[in-house]
């Protein structure tokens, strides 16, 4: 197993040089914290992945209170992967994938999470030849979430994965298996540390990509094995949603219409303009406004959490009111993004020890 400890890179600090032909094959960057519990099914589907030759896997690392780092060090993929650890320093999403290229040898950067795995062996094969065939800047896989742990959720984590059952595979690039050429991410400057944090980020660099290259979507699977912690709660729910409600502000603020009314972006925008413009509406003091505001509001969120309303549970009447509050941060949080110009705030689910 080659294992390398390196220090962490700066945010003024001078990218790495373009690699050499003995570097790596892929580069695959992959952000954890305690996460003891998907991490091994990652791995497992990296061992199997075939390739012309070695890759790298860097580990960035923040926050390890378990035993995930033992995990990957008795892990066969070490065998005949390099393996590098970095300290993320806290530096969100942004900073950590920034710091994930600037460490990577090889020209394709690979971003991937550690709840996330292949179902197969060829995946990183077609991946990078669905890059090269199309000549494109990145390629995005589709993400498929799996649905066989909808029983074992806890209630707060069914709501919020409502919106997910019986979804089909997207495509996405949402760091879950994209590919990046090194050398644009070296062209556009790495992520926006500026204006994002940990939401917000990947829905930015799509546009920066597409401003210099051709994005291209592959037919390559990635599994998106949400964490799903039995102690979730609503404050839980709130806080991711003020999350990616900044996010979304923030790529308003800095992209505007151009963004807003792509194709690509339409229905997000849609959908949060409806959020916003409904709960306005609840607070103009004219009844009907108000009323219908408010209705059209909890049949929205009624709509949002309709297979979660199906769990025997006491709390399941109580679920449009629950989304209508959630949606109401997310609104809110956009909007507070919006004016500050960045999005800052981070939450992760992560056990408790």
């Amino acid at each position: 197993m080659n294992i390398n400890m390196e220090q962490p890179a700066t945010a003024k600090s001078t990218p790495a040089p373009p690699p050499d032909p003995a570097a790596p094959w892929v580069s695959v960057v992959m952000p954890i914290h305690s996460c003891r519990v998907t991490i091994g099914k990652a791995l497992d589907s990296l061992h199997r992945q075939q390739g012309p030759s070695r890759c790298e896997i860097i580990f960035l690392c923040d926050l390890i209170q378990d035993d995930t780092l033992e995990i990957i060090q008795a892990h066969p993929l070490g065998s005949h992967w390099d393996i590098v650890k970095v300290q993320r320093l806290d530096r969100g999403m942004a900073g950590a994938c920034n710091l994930g290229w600037q460490t990577a040898r090889s020209r394709y950067v690979c971003y991937m999470h550690p709840d996330c795995y292949l179902p197969d062996d060829n995946a990183l094969l077609r991946q990078v030849g669905w890059l090269e065939r199309e000549g494109a800047v990145a390629v995005e896989p589709l993400i498929d979430i799996p649905q066989s742990d909808w029983d074992t959720m806890s209630f707060w984590d069914r709501v919020t994965s409502s919106q997910f059952r019986h979804a089909k595979p997207a495509h996405g690039l949402a760091n879950k298996f994209d590919i990046i050429r090194r050398d644009v991410l070296e062209k556009i400057g790495g992520y926006d540390e500026v204006h994002f944090a940990s939401a917000g980020e990947d829905a930015d660099m799509v546009e920066r990509l597409l401003a210099v290259g051709k994005v291209a979507f592959s037919d390559v699977i990635v599994i998106h094995a949400h964490l799903h912690p039995p102690s979730s709660r609503f404050s839980s729910t709130l806080r991711k949603h003020a999350q990616i409600g900044e996010g979304a502000g923030a790529m308003l603020r800095k992209h505007g219409l151009a963004w807003a009314l792509a194709r690509r972006a339409l229905p997000i925008t849609i959908v949060n303009s409806l959020k916003l413009g409904l709960l306005v509406g609840i607070f103009i003091p004219v009844p009907i406004i108000s009323l219908t505001s408010l209705v059209l509001l909890l049949a929205l969120a009624t709509y949002y959490g309709r297979w979660a309303m199906l769990t025997r549970d006491w709390r399941a009447p109580l679920i449009p009111f629950a989304v209508a509050v959630m949606f109401s941060v997310y609104a809110l949080s956009m909007v507070r993004a919006f004016i500050r110009g960045r999005q800052t705030f981070n939450y992760s689910k992560r056990p408790k020890k």
